[in-house]
């Protein structure tokens, strides 16, 4: 049995490689684990930029599974590859999964496509649907899927993997030097080995994928495997990012993770995401640090300027910015703010304000395109089929409301620690 999986070559504004190379590289493992007689192929080229022709290489050799890995953005492109691979080999099952089939499982359920995974746990759904249709008998669970000439049903509830069961990205799916290529194409600074110690988030924004991708409860890897993972392949990356939600959300896992790794007298450079004001307990952010914490990033979306406004940000409690910034100061961490431009609701001044006030405070700001992923999911096939999907890209989507005009919006996306808004130019 011959499994390819693809993630779809596609032009995009950015590259942001090492979260995404963990899911797609950890599925990769996950499928060879499963399928250790079949011949598991994988091919990143979305990921590292490659040409088209690399993976239609793929589709003459005609595989038994097309497993296709598909963000919103890469929709249209999955598609394209879906209809070449229909021509090419009739007899292939064609799957998708990723972040585009969690947002638009109605695009997706239509041919050439054979299924789509919308809830569960990926890799899990994919394995089992594989084994399904090699037996020839229909998949059970976490799938839109085809029965019959148009006619398409949902399965039960996608089933999750036990944590103790999560796969760590395989190496050799994505060479190191293309990882090196891309982040430094992108200006990131390190380069950084990601691999999932959480999944499910409780916080539920509506334009966020973690609830869709991994509910709504925190599920976290086992201390253990997590160390000993770190402790042994950090291999030419300059660190470790811990992938998940929220970091710091299990405290007993935390004080867990921190005691094996004094245990082993282990120093182990990482990074996490988390939510702002959980970094302004010090000790915590002591505890972490004295272990190889180097960054810790965290969602501020935006401030909202004027106080008599609602606040457009409820879980961040702006008091405590200045706190949460000593303290990462203090135990010399990075805080990296992640800000969004173009929320409901966001108006010009909310944006200056939001940028000025964290870089004040001393943060590392990386703001983004307010990608209104949530308003998808109500259209219809037709109307999905009538805009440009690839806009939609996490970055550089840009909508005028926000107030800045598109040279200022670029400029802060791209160089946000020389922005200056053009009223302040033109004086400078």
């Amino acid at each position: 049995m011959r499994i390819v999986v693809v993630s779809p070559s596609v032009q995009r504004f950015d590259v942001t490689t090492h979260y995404w190379q963990a899911e797609f590289a950890a599925c990769v493992a996950y499928l060879r684990a499963r399928f250790p007689d079949a011949e598991v192929i994988a091919e990143p080229a979305g990921l590292i930029g490659a040409p088209q022709r690399t993976v239609v290489r793929h589709l003459l050799a005609k595989p038994d599974f097309l497993v296709l890995w598909s963000r919103v953005w890469e929709a249209q492109a999955a598609r394209e590859v879906a209809q070449e691979s229909r021509e090419i080999s009739p007899t292939t099952r064609i799957l998708v999964w990723g972040d585009g089939p969690l947002f638009i499982p109605q695009y997706f359920a239509r041919q050439p496509f054979d299924a789509a995974v919308i809830s569960g746990d990926a890799e899990l759904v994919l394995a089992d649907a594989i084994e399904s249709y090699s037996a020839a008998a229909l998949p059970e669970h976490g799938l839109i899927l085809n029965v019959a000439p148009d006619q398409w049903k949902q399965t039960a509830p996608g089933r999750l993997l036990d944590p103790t069961a999560w796969p760590f990205p395989a190496p050799d799916v994505i060479p190191f030097t293309d990882y090196h290529l891309a982040r430094e194409l992108r200006g990131k600074p390190t380069d950084d080995l990601s691999f999932d110690v959480a999944r499910g988030c409780p916080v539920g924004c509506a334009w966020c994928i973690d609830p869709l991708k991994g509910g709504r409860k925190d599920r976290r890897r086992p201390v253990m495997t997590t160390v000993e993972f770190m402790a042994a392949n950090l291999g030419p990356y300059r660190q470790f990012q811990c992938h998940g939600p929220i970091f710091t959300a299990d405290r007993q896992w935390i004080r867990e993770f921190v005691g094996e790794l004094r245990c082993r007298q282990l120093v182990v450079p990482f990074k996490g995401v988390t939510l702002v004001n959980h970094l302004a307990d010090d000790a915590l952010v002591g505890e972490l640090a004295s272990v190889g914490m180097r960054a810790m990033g965290f969602g501020i979306e935006t401030l909202t300027a004027d106080k008599g406004r609602i606040n457009l940000t409820p879980k961040v409690q702006e008091r405590l910015l200045e706190q949460v910034a000593g303290n990462l100061q203090r135990h010399g961490v990075e805080g990296k703010a992640y800000t969004q431009i173009g929320l409901a609701g966001q108006r010009r001044e909310d944006v200056l304000y939001t940028h000025r006030m964290l870089r004040d405070c001393g943060f590392t700001v990386r703001p983004t395109g307010a990608t209104p992923f949530h308003l998808l999911r109500s259209m219809s096939v037709a109307e999905l089929d009538q805009l440009d999907l690839s806009r939609w890209d996490r970055k550089s989507y840009f909508d005028p409301a926000c107030g800045l005009t598109r040279r200022e919006f670029f400029q802060l996306i791209t160089s946000p620690g020389t922005f200056m808004p053009e009223a302040e130019m033109e004086v400078a």
